[in-house]
């Protein structure tokens, strides 16, 4: 079966743990939340730890490419990839695996990856690392400007991002697509309350991040209240803290104040653990960066909110509109890092606050959410054909549907074809479901049942089911849980489903049956205004002699009534005959027509494909049925200009104008003798039938499932 295939490269040593690793360790299980999407994540260095690789391994649809291991022929200058080979290895894996789409980070990587003509349309660049204002060099623009024109699409972080890169080079923005931090899903509300007077800070050390800030506020804050302290989680120094003087001091501090406790590199899971276990997180920056920071969204700040930890952020437009201009932790001093801290512990309600505002806020950028969000994109780069099976006993009803898939250059078909509601040649079918990706089951009968309990994990099984599902076993028997969507063609069948078979509302979606509205649209022949026709008289719950009562009660008035039948004869078909009842049914109605005087006026046509040109020669098209499904035949003679005379049958004012719908041989003739045929109430059940059945608008709908289905988590 085929899979959407995604390269992901960063520029990042995921041996230290910081915002850029947490990205890529972040992107990489949103997107293998779907089972049809294949990722290779490409490692830049060797392994010396598991901490941040962990949680990503052992899952089947995504693989970690360790390249001194898998490319060990090559020759590396170091135990870390350089741009060069980063991307020749790229390369490598793209003529082995064709992918459909590959996502990279990194600004030095991006301007490798752009000296690769196999690379260009397929390539997405998330770039962060550039200046976002004035202080942007001439050339930096310049290498701005190439990639924007080079590739199709780029990844920016936020909105104001975006704004910033449009201001700097003067572009419209539209290649853009946002790509925000990412956070998972918390397992459970959290508590929302101060349990430890435990401050949290994690991630790197820089200068603009105020490390040795936090080290000073924290031991005045313990100096006041010795029960506060900070956690410190992290070990990646970087600028002028890198420097060994610095990363000397700043590592005695840590060690040497009681009141911090350095916990180092840590895995994500625990990470996770530890801002649960404590009670406000620190995202605290310099003024240097608010030309940066009010454009770039720290996850850090994110991953505290969703674990429902209040913040102490500073304040920025970015910010503002994140948590709401009244958040009461904006913090740009040492004198408010402490004052603020010092008043969220100890008041529950302002704690309360401050921790749901920035819970709400970190619940739009969640694994899910993010998803949700990049589906529709990322599934654009799809090349392959997607393999489409349907399966069914009778597939009339799915000609049209089949022909759109058919002629579709994104899909592939085929057809299993079962004898009848259960037996089928099962080694095809086991065939077509080893090679589908979807199944589309017309009919929710035996062939739904097999799929359903054949069905592998990452194929999507549709079923399209009708009416006389309803009094049958098959239903029952589906294994529901692997049925991602039930088609119904009526509300009323998707309420009786619901009713009869406990099917959950939300596995079910209300489609109208279709037409080719546009066959039916032929000139009237004259004499319309006199004929009476209904399509199809098996079995005994149509009720033909309903329709024979009703040309009766109208030839008496008028000689010049006629009823045609189209339809299969009931000798024609051996199961109705074998049914006593049944035929003695048809035996007295036909003994009826040919021993009463207007028999000439009763015309059988026989059953064919030629309906539409039928339907041009019938004026009032009859449905005296005792239960329906949709009536085909009644959208079909709408579409035609015909008058529909429709017996109340359950569901029928759900599909049909209530006008039409009558209770009575009486109001039946009043509904003959009530429309007729002006150009104006023809031209209404024309469009009528064009907007509701046609065929264009609902395999347009029935594609939109297939593909929100397919792409779905």
């Amino acid at each position: 079966m085929s899979k959407l295939r995604i390269l992901l490269y960063g520029d990042i040593d995921l041996n230290f743990m910081d915002g850029s690793a947490v990205w890529l360790t972040s992107i990489a299980p949103v997107l293998s939340q779907n089972a049809h999407i294949h990722v290779d994540l490409l490692l830049k260095a060797r392994e010396q730890n598991d901490r941040l690789t962990t949680a990503l391994k052992n899952k089947a649809n995504l693989r970690l490419i360790q390249p001194f291991e898998a490319f060990s022929m090559m020759s590396f200058q170091g135990p870390r990839l350089n741009v060069e080979e980063a991307v020749n290895i790229m390369s490598k894996l793209h003529l082995e695996e064709a992918y459909d789409l590959v996502i990279v980070r990194g600004f030095d990587l991006v301007r490798e990856v752009m000296k690769y003509e196999a690379f260009r349309h397929i390539t997405v660049p998330y770039l962060t690392d550039f200046k976002h204002d004035e202080r942007s060099t001439a050339q930096e623009q310049a290498d701005l400007k190439s990639v924007y024109a080079h590739f199709d699409y780029l990844f920016l972080q936020t909105k104001e991002t975006k704004e910033a890169l449009k201001n700097l080079i003067h572009v419209d923005g539209e290649k853009i697509r946002l790509l925000y931090p990412m956070v998972p899903e918390s397992a459970a509300i959290p508590s929302f309350r101060n349990k430890h007077n435990r401050l949290i800070y994690s991630g790197k050390f820089h200068e603009d991040w105020h490390t040795e800030e936090i080290i000073s506020a924290t031991k005045k804050l313990a100096a006041s209240d010795t029960r506060i302290h900070t956690q410190i989680v992290g070990d990646k120094f970087q600028e002028r803290l890198r420097e060994k003087e610095n990363q000397l001091r700043i590592k005695a501090a840590f060690r040497e104040e009681t009141s911090i406790d350095w916990v180092g590199a840590v895995s994500r899971e625990t990470c996770q653990a530890l801002i649960e276990e404590a009670d406000i997180g620190i995202s605290w920056r310099s003024a240097s960066l608010d030309n940066d920071a009010s454009v770039e969204l720290s996850s850090k700040l994110l991953e505290y909110g969703r674990l429902g930890k209040p913040s102490l952020v500073r304040r920025t437009k970015m910010h503002e509109d994140l948590l709401g201009k009244d958040y009461p932790l904006f913090v740009d001093t040492e004198e408010d890092f402490i004052q603020k801290t010092q008043a969220v512990l100890k008041d529950e309600r302002l704690y309360l606050k401050a921790a749901t505002m920035m819970y709400d806020a970190s619940q739009y950028f969640t694994f899910q959410a993010a998803y949700a969000r990049l589906k529709d994109f990322i599934w654009s780069f799809e090349k392959r054909k997607k393999r489409i099976v349907f399966a069914g006993h009778d597939l009339k009803f799915a000609k049209m549907i089949i022909a759109h898939f058919e002629a579709h250059p994104g899909f592939e078909v085929q057809i299993d074809e079962w004898q009848s509601h259960e037996k089928h040649d099962e080694k095809h079918s086991l065939a077509c479901a080893k090679w589908a990706d979807i199944v589309f089951c017309e009919w929710g009968l035996g062939n739904a049942v097999w799929y359903s309990k054949h069905k592998q994990p990452d194929q999507e099984l549709i079923v399209r089911m009708h009416f006389q599902e309803k009094d049958l076993k098959f239903p029952r028997l589906m294994d529901i849980e692997q049925v991602n969507k039930i088609i119904v063609i009526t509300p009323y069948m998707l309420e009786e489903f619901h009713r009869i078979f406990k099917i959950p509302r939300h596995k079910m979606v209300y489609i109208d049956n279709l037409l080719d509205a546009e066959k039916f649209d032929l000139p009237k022949q004259d004499g319309k205004e006199f004929r009476l026709g209904i399509c199809g008289i098996l079995p005994e719950r149509k009720r033909v002699d309903l329709a024979v009562d009703l040309f009766e009660e109208l030839w008496k008035q008028d000689k010049r009534y006629q009823l045609s039948i189209k339809s299969k004869h009931p000798k024609d078909v051996a199961w109705l005959m074998a049914r006593e009842k049944e035929r003695a049914y048809y035996d007295a109605v036909f003994a009826r027509i040919e021993q009463a005087p207007w028999k000439d006026n009763v015309i059988f046509e026989p059953h064919g494909d030629d309906v539409n040109e039928w339907m041009s020669t019938i004026g009032y098209l009859l449905s005296p049925s005792d239960y329906e499904g949709s009536h085909v035949s009644v959208s079909e003679a709408m579409a035609s200009g015909a008058v529909p005379i429709i017996r109340n049958w359950k569901g029928a004012d759900t599909v049909y104008p209530e006008k039409y719908i009558v209770d009575s041989l009486e109001t039946a003739k009043q509904a003959v003798e009530e429309y007729g045929f002006t150009m104006k109430e023809m031209l209404e059940r024309k469009q009528f039938a064009k907007y509701k059945f046609d065929q264009k608008r609902i395999v347009q709908e029935i594609e939109a499932l297939v593909n929100q289905s397919w792409i779905a988590l």
